[in-house]
């Protein structure tokens, strides 16, 4: 049976029935332009690229004589066509940890992964730059590879990066309290330890498509990306050229998931482009896109301490984050890594390490919810291990120790501003379950049937909007009383324009078919971190809705100067401009000031102040969600069927509930597959499935026929009307959730993801 996803209207919706996405329209009819959508430009040159067979080898030569020399071939980059260019990347800074820049945008002495970019070939057709792949001749000296973070740090590994001298990249803690005191209370102490592998992001839209051009010691160029205005900060630097003097566009994206970042590929076109004096096209294979980014692997450990009575004392994680070949996201994954891994819950004595390792691994990038789906699958399960050890029940442990609403945190962050109460109960209820585990569970009871049926919850916990300084939006009103609202923050899929659309409407009482809002372009200057970390809604959105108000207060004053009144008494009333009993048009009011006048207003949104030496930088609340499961798994066979599934997310208020509500069915979906399927398998020194014809996604039919997401709504949110970041907080609850319910099942516990039916058979002594 195919599953049902439940679409419950929210209670007490302020805002009537919401209206379609203003994109849905032009995505379901094809008319929305994605990157290989737009046309070539005159003269437009195709790329293609040659990537590195081995996971770790020394390059002895490169000879792309016969390459050159072919028919309609334009040019190429390899380490020995580099112009005097220095091929070395610059990696963004991390607030919190140091980064050394560590990769090129070609190979030069080595090759460190399974796809390492060696060189790009640009000719008249991608069929002839992909011929002339085949008359470039490598010769490689393969080296010994490591594929485990663990083993990379030990001695004698082989070292990918030697003037470091160590496989480790950087390290990270958190701690208060005292851990040992912590242990010396405890009158029960437990260990703990989980694995979530490498996976990749796998957007309908390959990554690493773009199209570049040079003019006139210009770069103008349009690709899929999270952060144009940071990005178009690195092609300056890469270029040498003026920021001012790098425009970048972005058309729709489909899909990211943290995936769309500039590729060393694309710094090849940019240089090519500049090179032959000509448009440059990439337009990555799937397989290609495999090769381009990846989710960090990680090993969870934690040892705990508990009180007699139940209530958690002192918790001492360590951590071994595997970054792949290049720091690429390393700093940031460890780093949220170490501010997750204690969940949600009081702890009064925590410490938490966490390394950052190099393997031959594609480099780890951002992920949705980058460091945060690996540590809650580690403290969830571990906290329901613990609660069993304990002879109590995983819900009434969770209900002792979780923090509560108005709760101190810690230090540089918000206190505690939701209700975990509420958030199991109603996930709970949803999937009609009372809470209470089986305590005695066991695979090998006889029993007429081999299916055996199980119970679970999680809880998760993240940073809401974080960093990434201060967000601008401009709004422009015409004359016809249009409004345009201009800023750079991409549509990766998750709603974005529809938000800052429905955001203007409300704030200023006009029709949604009143405004347009443009697609990013930085030539207009309007900085902004880019549409991660949870920030879009609170910081872009605060941005539009403080420009909104603005164009209000220029609107009331001008009424109030064209028709009397005072400022404070007017209003906007369906569109129209109201004092008393009289209203008028807004075109009305601003064609008053004669010719094509229009109004004009730059809104912006700070970050809260960074604390000193806070790991939590600029945070404005917590994001945080609770779910429940109901399974079944086959004792004999190892097989599961999930029965019902709910998640709750705290929205603190939806602004458009279709949109908020697919965010959390989406990212539930996410989970499904990072917990029963998806995986990057590195053996015999090769990355072995990464094609789509080999990586497993969750199907529909592994969804649950019963599968029920909502939102805690109270308005309590420092965004827009209330609302709160809460785009990352389902997918992650999904393993936990699922392991637990397996151990209510069978009373076996599953400690490494992908959750599969050969890894139950082994829990359960059967292989």
């Amino acid at each position: 049976m195919e599953a049902k996803i439940e679409n419950p209207k929210p209670e007490n919706n302020d805002y009537g029935e919401a209206a379609p996405r203003i994109d849905l329209g032009d995505k379901v009819t094809g008319k929305a332009h994605y990157i290989e959508d737009m046309p070539d430009l005159p003269a437009t040159a195709y790329g293609a690229t040659l990537l590195s067979p081995y996971s770790h080898a020394r390059i002895l030569s490169i000879d792309a004589a016969e390459a050159l020399n072919m028919p309609g071939v334009l040019g190429l980059v390899d380490r020995e066509h580099l112009d005097g260019v220095d091929p070395r990347l610059k990696l963004a800074p991390h607030e919190h940890l140091k980064t050394i820049d560590d990769q090129d945008f070609v190979a030069i002495e080595k090759v460190r992964f399974d796809g390492d970019l060696v060189a790009v070939v640009v000719a008249e057709d991608l069929r002839t730059a992909e011929r002339a792949l085949e008359k470039i001749h490598v010769e490689y000296q393969p080296l010994a590879p490591i594929f485990d973070a663990v083993e990379a740090l030990a001695d004698g590994a082989p070292v990918l990066h030697e003037e470091r001298g160590t496989n480790l990249l950087a390290e990270d803690s958190l701690a208060w309290g005292d851990i040992d005191e912590g242990f010396r209370q405890a009158d029960h102490i437990f260990e703990e330890s989980y694995a979530s592998p490498s996976m990749f992001h796998h957007p309908m839209e390959p990554v690493g498509g773009c199209l570049a051009q040079y003019v006139n010691g210009e770069l103008n160029i349009w690709l899929p990306t999270s952060s144009p205005m940071r990005d178009a900060a690195d092609f300056a630097h890469f270029l040498g050229l003026e920021p001012d003097r790098v425009r970048v566009r972005v058309p729709f994206i489909g899909g990211g998931f943290g995936s769309k970042i500039p590729t060393p590929s694309i710094f090849a076109a940019v240089f090519l482009a500049r090179k032959i004096g000509r448009p440059v096209r990439l337009v990555p294979s799937a397989e290609h896109s495999f090769r381009q980014n990846a989710r960090h692997a990680e090993v969870f450990k934690a040892k705990v301490g508990v009180k007699a009575d139940g209530t958690l004392i002192a918790l001492d994680v360590d951590l071994i984050v595997d970054t792949g070949a290049y720091t690429t996201g390393g700093a940031t994954a460890v780093h949220n890594s170490v501010i997750s891994a204690w969940g949600c819950y009081r702890i009064p004595h925590l410490r938490i390490k966490g390394r950052c390792v190099y393997t031959n691994k594609v480099p780890a990038g951002h992920t949705r919810a980058t460091g945060k789906i690996q540590t809650t699958w580690g403290i969830e399960c571990t906290v329901d291990s613990v609660a069993r050890h304990m002879g109590m029940d995983p819900y009434e442990f969770r209900k002792k120790n979780v923090l509560l609403r108005g709760d101190f945190v810690c230090k540089g962050t918000p206190r505690m501003d939701t209700d975990y109460l509420d958030l199991m109960a109603q996930a709970i209820e949803a999937i009609g379950w009372d809470g209470q585990s089986n305590l005695a569970p066991s695979g090998t009871t006889a029993s007429a049937t081999p299916w055996m049926r199980g119970h679970g919850m999680a809880l998760s916990l993240r940073h809401g909007s974080q960093g990434g300084g201060r967000a601008y939006a401009m709004v422009t009103m015409d004359a016809r009383g249009r409004l345009t609202i201009q800023h750079n923050a991409p549509e990766i899929g998750q709603g974005t324009h529809n938000l800052f659309s429905v955001v203007a409407a409300r704030t200023l009482n006009i029709p949604q078919d009143q405004i347009n809002v443009r697609p990013p372009d930085t030539a207009v200057q309007l900085p902004f971190a880019g549409v991660s970390a949870q920030r879009t809604t609170m910081q872009m959105g605060n941005a539009v809705h403080n420009a909104c108000n603005q164009i209000k207060r220029e609107l009331f004053t001008l009424a109030a100067q064209l028709k009397g009144g005072k400022v404070e008494e007017w209003q906007i009333v369906e569109g129209r401009l109201c004092w008393g009993e009289t209203s008028f048009s807004i075109s009305e009011i601003i064609r008053s000031l004669g010719g094509n006048v229009a109004l004009k207003c730059v809104g912006y949104h700070s970050v809260p102040p960074m604390v000193k030496e806070s790991a939590f930088s600029g945070m404005d609340h917590w994001a945080p969600s609770g779910a429940a499961i109901d399974l079944e798994v086959n004792r004999v066979t190892g097989e599961l069927r999930i029965l019902r599934y709910a998640v709750i997310a705290d929205a603190g208020k939806a602004i458009h509930y279709p949109s908020a509500k697919a965010q959390a069915d989406g990212g539930a979906v996410m989970g499904f597959g990072h917990a029963l399927f998806e995986e990057t398998i590195y053996q015999d020194g090769q990355f072995q499935n990464g094609d789509p014809f080999q990586y497993r996604l969750p199907l529909m039919k592994d969804i649950p026929e019963n599968f029920h997401s909502s939102m805690l709504e109270k308005g309590d949110g420092p965004g827009p009307f209330g609302s709160k970041g809460m785009a990352q907080t389902s997918i992650v609850t999904v393993g936990p959730a699922i392991g637990n319910a397996i151990y209510d099942a069978l009373g076996v516990r599953l400690r490494s993801l992908p959750i599969t039916p050969e890894k139950i058979l082994r829990a359960l002594g059967k292989l």
